[in-house]
């Protein structure tokens, strides 16, 4: 209940600052957004990892609406053996991930239908600079078809978390920076500032809230503020 709890105070304060932030969107440049999503997360024999997602992306008195569904499988390589707290996503307990997957989008926006299918391949890097800290790398390449029309995606992300133990409650604050190479523009186009906390339960399941300011040179709006959560569930396969 306290996880839960925390969890709920977190996203009341992002959904109290998005009106804020709608105060300086008349120009229509700047909309706000929600964004839910559920993850689940199983170990497979021999470092494999599989994980399939669901989410939503809600405009807030914006008519944009965003239902995707996306499956990926991924191999972890190099356990971390430096002493540390122990994560519940094995994928952090790996110097080195590499991936891919599969993502289907549907997106309507001012009464504009628009489908997208997405091939994806990611390598993540992750470094412990403490026992307490994780920095992340991730590389990040999405092959797309918008309505039939062929693109290219390159995506890198770099996090930084740091881990809190409070009377066997744990959690952990974190931040990340997204840049975007778009190949039809041939240009840096996007980037992603993303502040949250990640609250897990036991090795069961985990809740990560967050707020994120998304800015897009060419997009239509060019900017969102959005606050999220996703609800990650965690299982092992027998070996």
């Amino acid at each position: 209940m306290d996880v839960l709890k925390a969890c709920i105070a977190l996203l009341s304060l992002a959904i109290i600052f998005c009106p804020h932030a709608r105060g300086q969107s008349q120009s229509q440049t700047t909309e706000n957004e929600v964004w839910p999503e559920f993850d689940a997360h199983v170990q497979l024999a021999h470092d494999w990892r599989a994980l399939a997602f669901t989410g939503v992306e809600q405009g807030v008195g914006y008519p944009y609406q965003q239902w995707y569904a996306a499956g990926a499988i991924g191999s972890q390589f190099l356990p971390i053996l430096r002493p540390h707290t122990k994560n519940i996503d094995p994928d952090k307990e790996h110097y080195l991930l590499f991936g891919g997957g599969y993502e289907f989008l549907r997106t309507v926006q001012e009464g504009k239908l628009k489908h997208e299918d997405r091939i994806t391949f990611d390598g993540t890097a992750n470094f412990r600079v403490h026992k307490l800290y994780l920095a992340r790398d991730r590389n990040w390449v999405e092959l797309r078809w918008v309505n039939g029309v062929y693109s290219t995606t390159y995506r890198n992300m770099a996090s930084l978390e740091r881990d809190f133990l409070a009377r066997k409650f744990r959690f952990t604050p974190y931040g990340a920076v997204e840049f975007f190479y778009d190949g039809s523009s041939h240009s840096w186009n996007q980037e992603w500032y993303t502040a949250g906390v990640q609250l897990p339960y036991k090795s069961l399941w985990m809740v990560d809230a967050y707020y994120r300011r998304e800015d897009c040179d060419n997009c239509n709006p060019r900017n969102w503020n959005a606050a999220g959560a996703s609800l990650n569930f965690y299982f092992r396969s027998s070996k």
